[in-house]
């Protein structure tokens, strides 16, 4: 009767630890799904078929691209964070609306990065992108951008400010926050690198 019990307590605790094992394993595909570093041939294709679907500035209407997005942007303030497989889906995109083949050159150097880019949007005609502070706020550890570089310049009077940021100074997992500061203005926004693809 003690064996029985034991060979069912051992058979339980087996059970248990596969499960486990099983719950991790199947975890792992899921997660590598967030904002990767590293992105594989096939989901390279992925992004690259994503953007075609989604050609011009309709990328940003889409559910993948909008996650990347805070604020209002691109139609107004805010920002949006450009993971590789975001910036590989809008220059195809781009590409697509302009009846242009997307070549090998267009996305090496992006698969290549050790950094992504936090593009936001401020206000007016700045002289230097230097004066737009980004920093990215995760509890008590403050990421600060490698460099900090124009963007796109707008008709109106929005300009582009781009923040390089090192894709393993940052915890995806993280509750994060967009600062950015400029002149006398500050503002924040919440995002979750978890969502964005």
């Amino acid at each position: 009767q003690i064996m029985i019990a034991r060979k069912e307590a051992f058979m339980s605790a087996i059970r248990w630890c596969l499960s486990i094992v099983c719950i991790t394993i199947l975890g792992i595909p899921a997660l590598s799904n967030a904002f990767d570093a590293e992105l594989t041939p096939g989901k390279i294709d992925e992004a690259i078929e994503y953007g075609k679907k989604h050609k011009g500035m309709d990328i940003f209407d889409s559910n993948i691209v909008k996650a990347a997005c805070f604020g209002e942007y691109p139609k107004g303030k805010g920002g949006l964070i450009m993971s590789k497989y975001i910036e590989i889906a809008i220059i195809s995109a781009m590409k697509t609306a302009q009846n242009k083949p997307i070549v090998p050159e267009d996305i090496q150097s992006i698969i290549d990065s050790t950094t992504f880019n936090i593009v936001v949007d401020i206000s007016k005609k700045i002289e230097d992108p230097g004066d737009v502070q980004i920093t990215l706020l995760q509890g008590t550890n403050n990421v600060l951008p490698q460099q900090t570089e124009f963007g796109m310049k707008h008709k109106d009077t929005r300009q582009g400010v781009v923040g390089v940021f090192e894709y393993d100074r940052v915890d995806i997992n993280a509750s994060t926050t967009v600062l950015i500061k400029f002149e006398d203005t500050e503002e924040k926004y919440k995002i979750h690198f978890s969502h964005i693809k």
